[in-house]
């Protein structure tokens, strides 16, 4: 709250130099340029005292925030219920093999999980020596080997 304070002082204090400079027939952007600097020169030496202790709020909240609880008590306290209860041994998880009840209460036999792809079903391109070419027809072109060298091997 002390610098919510500050922030108002110091805005009373802009206000006040542009009033006061508005009166004296300054105006356009130099007026209010100069109700700036002028403001914060009094705020500067005037505004010591709340300038401190808005600095102090500041600096405590800061470190509140950085050694504190990220959360309220109740909100901890839940998360610590919840962490106990998903502890190892509080409740056993459906491994291979076991039986697992859904939400409806039927029992299921639970299944491991499987890869999308096992490994070697899907040959690549060019592991099998032939490569599949844009035509789509896994056919080597006019001139061309297996190994992509061309007619350059025949040559040898």
């Amino acid at each position: 709250m002390p610098f919510v304070i500050y922030s108002l002082q110091r805005l009373g204090l802009f206000a006040a130099a542009l009033l006061a400079l508005w009166a004296l027939h300054l105006g356009g952007w130099l007026l209010v340029v100069v109700a700036a600097f002028l403001a914060w020169a009094v705020s500067y030496l005037a505004l010591a005292g709340p300038r401190d202790r808005a600095a102090l709020w500041v600096s405590d909240k800061v470190e509140r925030r950085r050694t504190g609880p990220r959360f309220s008590p109740a909100l901890e306290a839940d998360a610590m219920d919840e962490d106990s209860e998903a502890a190892p041994g509080a409740g056993a998880q459906a491994g291979a093999g076991e039986v697992a009840s859904d939400p409806t209460g039927s029992e299921r036999q639970a299944e491991p999980e499987q890869d999308a792809v096992a490994e070697g079903e899907h040959a690549g391109p060019g592991e099998h020596g032939a490569q599949e070419h844009s035509s789509g027809t896994g056919q080597d072109r006019p001139g061309e080997k297996a190994d992509g060298q061309g007619e350059e091997q025949d040559e040898k």
